[in-house]
């Protein structure tokens, strides 16, 4: 993506068929993870793509400039994200005609195991303790978080800070099925913010000081 400052659905989906993005659930889920505020125009992005890719309609020539293929699939997918009900662009449909939920991305744990390192080293090599990442993992860490940390992550696990961030980024998890089923009544599941996180850690001064500095900087973008 060449637009970081606070770029438009418009900008976003632009940048997407500049890079000649393939429609795929995981570019889909990479994107939204980015860029979550546009979940709803980017699934109608995609959506249309793999329609157009399927039926190979208005293929550009060989000599059709990048901006000229960018400007009629720009013009197409605004005309799809206000004609496209909101229901059907939230999820996906089965051969049986079935309405199914698309399928959540992995765990930050899971993240983690692939690569045969423990959710402590990590930590350590990052910055963090084992009490944050567990609250990253269970999705428990809400609002504003620094993207140095997914980058740092993103670089022990030798994945894009993308796939981080959509890891951690969703419903809160609970701490077991089990005391999901002992409790009655509804389950209220306990988040806090980045700000609380870290200074309820047992983090050193310097390292609180260092992550709660990077959360307040104007200049660092935030996820």
């Amino acid at each position: 993506m060449s637009r970081m400052d606070q770029p438009t659905a418009d900008d976003v989906i632009l940048d997407l068929l500049v890079d000649g993005v393939e429609p795929t659930h995981e570019n889909l889920m990479v994107a939204i993870a980015a860029y979550p505020q546009h979940r709803d125009a980017l699934v109608a992005f995609f959506a249309n793509l793999a329609v157009q890719t399927a039926l190979k309609e208005e293929t550009p020539s060989s000599d059709c400039s990048v901006e000229q293929f960018a400007n009629i699939g720009v013009s197409r997918v605004l005309a799809h994200r206000h004609d496209a009900p909101r229901q059907t662009s939230m999820g996906v449909y089965s051969k049986s005609g079935e309405h199914e939920a698309e399928p959540l991305p992995p765990r930050l744990s899971q993240l983690i195991r692939a690569t045969g390192l423990t959710e402590d080293q990590v930590a350590v090599r990052v910055g963090l303790d084992s009490g944050l990442m567990m609250k990253l993992d269970r999705r428990r860490i809400v609002g504003r978080r620094p993207i140095e940390m997914f980058r740092r992550i993103a670089d022990e696990l030798s994945v894009p800070p993308a796939h981080v961030i959509a890891s951690v980024t969703g419903a809160p998890i609970a701490s077991s099925r089990g005391n999901l089923r002992k409790a009655k009544g509804q389950i209220k599941i306990e988040t806090e913010t980045f700000e609380v996180a870290i200074n309820a850690s047992t983090l050193s001064d310097d390292l609180k000081a260092f992550w709660l500095q990077r959360l307040a900087d104007a200049d660092e973008p935030t996820a």
